[in-house]
């Protein structure tokens, strides 16, 4: 069947339909070995050779939507120039799988992984609003009138930035808050937070949409659930449901990786693989501590 390269190199997984645009634009697809730059050109994989930078695309065998909690230390890439650990070292080896934006190397919390570009062009596009939901460990304790502020914005260098929800959940000498929007500018919540006056410490994003971190320790990953992949394409969330109860549980201080491994439940995802510094471990799809056995170990990539 005949269909735009952007939509079929899309599905491939080898970028969102914008990046496809941007990789035909430098000259960088081929179509049975003759350079496409012409947006809207299309193909079909089972007569074509379309290729770019020389790998043929082929049609994915299976579509796969995982959820990784990405530990602190560990970077949100398909691959790191200092041979430093990835978050593709803590889930299994899939064709086409890519990491959905991105975290700071010293935020954890929960990111998407998976082989549909168009899937991962929704999710992230700011104006299909998909909520992020954030925990931050700040200096001193925000006041009624700065959450307010960062609800109206505050203009920071030349961004003008704004959170969807905003509140103390745990207040001492420092306080932990939560924070809901639904943009992805860099380094967004710190540069927010230290803008009216509370720098950051410790930051976690705890839910993206419907899918939360519960269940989910730092290193472990999980298939979404169908309900999940369908709320995440539909958007914008009610303040109620998942978030609304997520938003009543305090934060907790929670162990690292032991080492061991559990078997993935989904029939897409093959075993996991130890890594340098923390182990990759899978989590059945309903969210729930999976029982746990023993695995076999093979080294990881870097």
């Amino acid at each position: 069947m005949d269909e735009r390269l952007q939509k079929i190199l899309a599905r491939a997984g080898f970028s969102s339909r914008r990046g496809a645009e941007q990789l035909m634009l430098e000259g960088r697809v081929t179509r049975n070995g003759e350079i496409v730059k012409e947006l809207g050109t299309r193909a079909d994989l089972d007569k074509d050779d379309v290729r770019v930078d020389g790998v043929r695309v082929k049609a994915p065998k299976a579509l796969v939507y995982l959820v990784l909690n990405k530990p602190r230390g560990v970077v949100s890439t398909r691959s790191d120039p200092e041979r430093r650990q990835t978050v593709m070292d803590l889930v299994p080896r899939v064709a086409g799988l890519f990491p959905i934006g991105r975290l700071d190397v010293t935020t954890e919390g929960l990111i998407l992984l998976t082989n549909d570009g168009a899937f991962a062009e929704r999710v992230s596009h700011p104006r299909y609003e998909v909520p992020r939901v954030y925990h931050a460990k700040v200096h001193r304790v925000p006041d009624a009138e700065t959450l307010e502020r960062l609800r109206r914005g505050v203009r920071v260098e030349s961004d003008f930035m704004a959170v969807d929800r905003a509140r103390v959940i745990d207040a001492d000498n420092n306080a932990w808050v939560e924070l809901t929007l639904h943009e992805g500018k860099h380094h967004e919540v710190k540069r927010l937070l230290e803008a009216v006056g509370h720098s950051v410490s410790k930051l976690r994003r705890v839910a993206i949409g419907p899918v939360t971190s519960r269940g989910l320790e730092p290193g472990q990953f999980r298939a979404l659930a169908p309900e999940e992949i369908e709320g995440l394409r539909r958007g914008k969330d009610p303040a109620s449901g998942a978030l609304g109860r997520l938003a009543r549980r305090r934060p907790r201080s929670r162990p690292r990786p032991s080492g061991r491994t559990a078997a993935p439940r989904d029939s897409q995802t093959s075993a996991p693989r130890d890594s340098r510094t923390h182990t990759p471990r899978a989590a059945g799809a309903s969210g729930r501590r999976p029982e746990r056995r023993r695995a076999g170990t093979r080294s990881g990539r870097r």
